[in-house]
């Protein structure tokens, strides 16, 4: 029997009293939940429409930048108070430098926040979600959809979150493809365009999320700390790498000296192929070998 859901409060952020009432919180709060919704999974070409964040459970806010016109067929930038919403989006993302960030899927996130906006969120990067429950349960939330997908782990531990996850997301995704259908926007798999969905529906949908990402981060630490990984996580291994060499490397590359690789490929198989050669010589020299060979030959080839 699942527990009654705790309050929910989702917010769109569309008027100059809710941006203050954002910016408040924002500079309230020592541990942010935050997310991207966008365009595209191109980090560097795409467009972020709207950040969501929550520093309390059961409350979440959506502060959109862009909304699909299906007259047009263009993304038409929105202002609150007169001017671009993007400015005070920026402006919070800025403000957020020093915090604790809890992210699913950080390197996503976070890349799109710096490629889009200019501001390095990385070394506030706290928890990634995905990477905390991949430390306290190895398999994820699996027989529950994508083991380490948002949805699949909420619904795993739901009744420990105090939510019903399952008919919420079903009712949600049910909602959300349709209002993308609705506006001429594709809801496959390899081209989920979920930045045409109505606003409103929109907002709700990633609200929704972050306030999901702080509940199972609440809820994993928990775990952390009883099975003792605490300074393995946040120290020694999991976020350290993740932050330090994980990202960078999404971000980078890495130089392939493909010169070297191809005259160590031909240095491997020539090796290979000496070596055979003087194992079968060796082989050859034995006796039980040859019987064995000439058994075989009988055996498979009969005169």
């Amino acid at each position: 029997m699942n527990k009654p859901d705790i309050g929910k409060k989702y917010i769109k952020v569309d008027s100059k009293e809710l941006l203050y009432e954002v910016r408040n919180v924002v500079e309230g709060a020592e541990v942010i939940a935050l997310d991207t919704e966008t365009t595209s999974l191109n980090v560097r070409t795409g467009k972020i429409v709207g950040i969501s964040i929550t520093v309390t459970e059961g409350t979440g806010y959506y502060i959109p930048t862009y909304t699909w016109n299906p007259e047009t067929e263009h993304l038409d930038t929105i202002h609150i108070a007169g001017k671009e919403a993007n400015i005070f989006v920026k402006a919070f993302l800025e403000m957020m430098v020093g915090k604790k960030l809890i992210c699913h899927n950080a390197s996503f996130d976070l890349r799109y926040i710096s490629n889009f906006y200019g501001v390095d969120l990385l070394p506030y990067l706290w928890v990634d979600t995905a990477l905390l429950v991949h430390t306290v349960k190895e398999e994820g939330a699996f027989g529950y959809g994508s083991p380490f997908a948002l949805k699949s782990i909420a619904i795993m531990v739901q009744d420990a979150i105090g939510l019903d996850v399952q008919e919420a997301a079903n009712k949600e995704q049910l909602e959300l493809k349709q209002s993308i259908k609705d506006n001429g926007g594709s809801v496959t798999k390899d081209n989920f365009e979920i930045y045409k969905a109505d606003i409103d529906i929109l907002a709700k949908y990633a609200a929704a999320d972050t306030d999901l990402t702080l509940r199972i981060c609440n809820h994993f630490l928990k775990i952390l700390k009883e099975e003792g990984l605490e300074k393995f996580f946040f120290e020694d291994e999991v976020m350290p790498l993740y932050r330090e060499v994980t990202i960078p490397m999404e971000v980078e590359g890495i130089h392939l000296d493909v010169d070297l690789m191809k005259k160590t490929d031909e240095a491997i198989m020539k090796d290979q192929a000496f070596y055979r050669k003087a194992v079968m010589e060796e082989l050859l020299k034995l006796k039980k070998v040859k019987e064995w060979i000439v058994d075989s030959a009988l055996k498979n080839h009969p005169p």
